[in-house]
């Protein structure tokens, strides 16, 4: 299971792309395409549904944030068809580039950024009225950048410090940086992506839960004792009678609107908890308002898209010709899944709130844009994925 994928079977692969050159698509996945499609489609009428009270109340316009993510839908759609049609060749040249501009821009909003709340994640676009947060962009950047890595040192003589310690260094430079910023869920994600990546390429494990695991449970430790918000939503999340009307309030009302949906769910639009109750519905809280007013029934329903989106992805992954395409596919891939079963596992109070959104569902002009940015770079590793039954 150490070498999950490439480092036993890269030369097979490429022997076989020489005499089976031509059966590699030149067209996207379609399955794929239908499959976010329609959840792109419900999750903007869910956008719709959601936000129109809170939007009412704080905009004087119910429509002002389905207006809003519907150009970024567009912008997104565009951006996608152009990331799918450049080759993935161009990506592997570029991934230290894209790595160190994250970085750098990591860097720059812990001095020029702006926080929406406690967290300081935001930099804004000059020019215009737009912002974006760098994480979100990292999030790529570091699927690139390790499996730019792996690729490059897959004929090489594996040691302790080229499988571990090097791509620790550039996974844990990222999560320290946007750590920084007060962005606790960021950086478990892209730690969850990173470890991902590294695992499905066949770092060890045990090397890895070791040295790994103290470097973030020293770091986790320093950040808990220094931030007190995160301290107490632990706290709050470990204390059964942890007080509803404050601290527990948003996980609360979120499990009230899940339980009121019943099986067939209340109607499309006819949700009650998202009237001020579930705070900001259109974010991080969706599903819960999806699940109320689309029942059990619906719930399994996207469940099983997100299901089916992960399970093509990992398709197109395992049958790309090349280590960096699989590892870019997987690390997209992974962070899809990691971010739908963290939000759910949130919205279920299983674990802390740490304010995750769900993937193509939660209102946010950027990290939509970036999502659908790089579902075209998986979109264009499915052009050259022997997929095999199509």
């Amino acid at each position: 299971m150490s070498n999950v994928l490439f480092f036993g079977r890269e030369n097979q692969i490429e022997q076989k792309e020489k005499v089976k050159n031509k059966t590699l698509r030149e067209k996207v996945d379609m399955p794929i395409v239908a499959t976010l499609s329609l959840l792109l489609l419900l999750g903007t009428l869910m956008i719709f549904s959601a936000s129109y009270p809170y939007a009412s109340l704080h905009y004087g316009d119910g429509a002002y944030y389905i207006k809003r993510q519907v150009i970024f839908l567009a912008i997104g759609i565009i951006v996608m068809i152009f990331t799918s049609n450049i080759p993935v060749e161009i990506y592997k040249k570029t991934s230290p580039i894209v790595y160190s501009v994250c970085l750098f821009l990591l860097v720059a909003v812990l001095f020029g950024g702006f926080s929406e709340g406690i967290a300081k994640r935001w930099l804004g676009i000059p020019g215009t009225p737009l912002s974006f947060q760098p994480s979100e962009l990292m999030k790529l950047g570091i699927i690139l950048m390790l499996a730019w890595y792996i690729d490059k040192q897959k004929e090489k003589k594996r040691t302790i410090v080229s499988e571990i310690i090097l791509p620790g260094v550039v996974l844990f430079s990222a999560c320290g940086l946007v750590l920084l910023e007060k962005h606790l869920s960021g950086t478990l994600i892209i730690a969850f992506i990173g470890i991902c990546v590294l695992f499905v390429a066949g770092s060890s494990i045990k090397k890895m839960s070791l040295i790994y695991g103290i470097t973030a449970l020293v770091g986790g430790t320093i950040f808990l004792l220094t931030n007190s918000y995160a301290m107490k939503r632990i706290e709050s999340f470990l204390n059964p009678n942890a007080d509803i009307l404050s601290d527990k309030w948003q996980t609360t009302q979120g499990l009230y609107a899940i339980g009121s949906g019943g099986f067939f769910g209340v109607g499309f639009l006819n949700s009650r908890q998202k009237y001020s109750y579930v705070s900001e519905p259109q974010n991080d809280f969706i599903f819960t308002i999806w699940c109320e007013e689309m029942g059990f029934l619906g719930a399994i329903v996207v469940i099983m898209l997100f299901v089916l989106l992960l399970w093509r992805g990992y398709k197109i992954s395992i049958n790309a010709p090349d280590a960096f395409s699989s590892l870019v596919g997987f690390g997209i891939t992974a962070q899809i899944g990691i971010q739908v079963l963290l939000n759910m596992l949130v919205v279920t109070d299983l674990i802390p709130n740490t304010g995750i959104s769900l993937p193509f569902f939660s209102y946010g002009g950027s990290s939509l844009v970036i999502l659908l940015a790089e579902m075209g770079i998986l979109l264009s590793v499915s052009r050259i994925s022997k997929l095999k039954g199509g």
